[in-house]
């Protein structure tokens, strides 16, 4: 099997030959490109694609995923960042003081609309030289991520609190926002979408929150996705153990899970045909040894069992200060450990 076919057979409900692996990394796939900046692949899409088909085949991963960082949104609906040469953008400026200003979320032209574009043609030219070897997905983001993205977080969660029908209204824009990135993104050539709902997570909000405003919305997006062709990843950041039983209702083919969860805590609260990618702590991955590394991925490896329901990748985004070294360590062990008979 190559990489590809690797990844198909696990979102199909086959075995591979070996567990794929598929980590979260965006920008800090300049590391394996040297004279590459954080700004550049950020704003220029043959940087953006160059440095992750570079990284794909310098480390041997199964998959390339595509997006620049939490901000994509936000900026194209006009929150204003600042972009530094070797770091993730900063908010400066939201587009909105209070959420009752939500009608100013209106959807842009994905194709026409930065930094939008510059993922969406970045994404093409990925297809375009790595489509029939390597899965590829691109990132969106879940609708509490994107409103998060227009107006102060206090303000959002204190409206869930206060205002939950001005939040409801805000939220579906945002949906309609991360569906209308999603199709265009699936048109470019990706094979699947993740989106990231980190202000959905147990870590933020109760479980009754989440079954309100995050859920039902989830739900539209994943639809969307999923009518389109694609595959659908559900990325929530921190804690899920109390609510991946709720996150499973969303129909998403993939749910990802943090460092902080244990595998086999989130299979038994969900079918079991579904999948799981994770959980590699990006801290570990940036920080400790590779014998280390090695052995957790054993661990992980161990505890998923011969299900083929597993995507073997980091809890998160992999910093930018990750030593080579130690992606190879990652990549290596799970070779090693990873084989299905």
């Amino acid at each position: 099997m190559n990489s590809r076919e690797r990844v198909i057979a696990v979102l199909g409900g086959q075995k591979p030959d070996t567990v794929p692996i598929f980590p979260k990394i965006a920008f800090a796939n300049t590391i394996v490109c040297d004279d590459m900046r954080v700004i550049d692949y950020m704003t220029d899409p043959e940087c953006m694609a160059k440095a992750c088909i570079t990284a794909y085949r310098t480390f041997g991963w199964d998959g390339v995923a595509l997006h620049t960082d939490i901000a994509s949104e936000g900026m194209a609906l006009g929150s204003e960042y600042h972009r530094p040469e070797n770091a993730p953008s900063e908010i400066k400026h939201y587009l909105m003081e209070t959420i009752e200003d939500f009608e100013r979320v209106e959807v842009p032209n994905p194709r026409t609309t930065e930094p939008m574009r510059t993922v969406i043609r970045a994404t093409e030219l990925v297809k375009q030289q790595i489509g029939q070897e390597a899965y590829i997905i691109a990132w969106t983001n879940g609708p509490l991520n994107v409103a998060s993205q227009v107006v102060p977080l206090n303000e959002l969660l204190i409206g869930l609190l206060t205002d939950s029908d001005t939040v409801h209204q805000l939220l579906q824009r945002c949906t309609d926002v991360s569906i209308a990135y999603a199709k265009e993104l699936i048109a470019a050539g990706a094979d699947g979408i993740a989106y990231g709902h980190a202000t959905a997570s147990s870590t933020v909000i109760s479980r009754a929150h989440y079954e309100e405003f995050a859920l039902p919305y989830e739900k539209q997006l994943v639809g969307a996705i999923q009518e389109c062709g694609a595959k659908a990843i559900t990325h929530i950041c921190g804690n899920i153990e109390p609510i991946v039983d709720l996150i499973s209702q969303n129909g998403a083919d993939v749910i990802d899970f943090d460092h902080v969860c244990d595998i086999n805590q989130l299979m038994t609260k969900t079918s079991p045909e579904k999948i799981f990618r994770g959980n590699l702590d990006p801290t570990l991955l940036a920080f400790g040894t590779t014998g280390e590394i090695r052995q957790k991925v054993k661990e992980l490896l161990e505890k998923a069992g011969d299900t083929g329901r597993l995507l073997l990748g980091s809890g998160c985004e992999i910093a930018l200060n990750t030593p080579q070294k130690n992606l190879h360590a990652f990549v290596s062990a799970g070779r090693d450990y990873g084989k299905i008979e």
